[in-house]
């Protein structure tokens, strides 16, 4: 992504120091074997700039600071086992004082709660997060940002259903049963996205209606 034409927000979210939790960071940075510094040092990068890409992206698209971002990246864990990586999901939060941004923070996403982070208006936490192939080649071609219908579907915002099915979201909200959002885009072929959270809000999973 290159870096030109910034508006003045995006030029002072970028002289914010950032710092991440611990867990945040042994997943993401750490290895505990690494081949050389330079493993870590691109792990590093890698996260940062994965972290930055969604923060311009974003504020490009809004000009004005949301209480956090939602990113994430595929990482080999920090056993530096290379047979399999796993999709990690991680969270920017832009932190205040006296009203002005002052640092930005990484941390994963499942420890919001842990932390006692107040993130206004979630109604529930994902879980693990999945995805299809399908998903996973359109993010990989940049035809596809999951991050902003991930937000809907945690905000409620259950997209292109029909009233039935939206009544049927908000009581699975209060009786914890299976949510389920759809949402139209434009990402090569595709024209719809699913989100599918299980009952026990312990898996939620993002796919392609032509892969079901």
């Amino acid at each position: 992504m290159k870096i030109e034409n910034l508006t003045s927000l995006q030029s002072k979210l970028l002289q914010l120091p950032v710092i991440f939790s611990q867990d945040a960071w042994h997943e993401a940075v750490y290895l505990e074997q690494p081949a050389s510094l330079g493993d870590l040092g691109n792990r590093l990068g890698e996260t940062l700039q994965a972290a930055y890409a969604c923060l311009m992206y974003r504020t490009e698209k809004v000009d004005a600071v949301e209480p956090f971002y939602e990113f994430g990246l595929y990482r080999f864990l920090p056993s530096g086992d290379r047979v399999d990586r796993h999709w990690l999901e991680l969270r920017l939060i832009v932190e205040h004082v006296a009203d002005q941004p002052s640092t930005l923070s990484i941390v994963l996403r499942r420890e919001s709660s842990s932390l006692d982070l107040k993130v206004p208006d979630v109604f529930f936490e994902p879980g693990l997060m999945m995805m299809t192939n399908g998903v996973h080649s359109l993010i990989e071609q940049g035809l596809l940002d999951v991050h902003p219908y991930l937000n809907r579907h945690l905000l409620g915002d259950w997209g292109d259903l029909c009233d039935q099915d939206k009544l049927s979201n908000e009581q699975a909200l209060q009786y914890g049963e299976r949510l389920f959002s759809s949402y139209e885009i434009e990402a090569g072929q595709e024209r719809k996205l699913w989100i599918i959270t299980e009952r026990d809000r312990s898996v939620t999973t993002l796919l392609l209606p032509s892969e079901y």
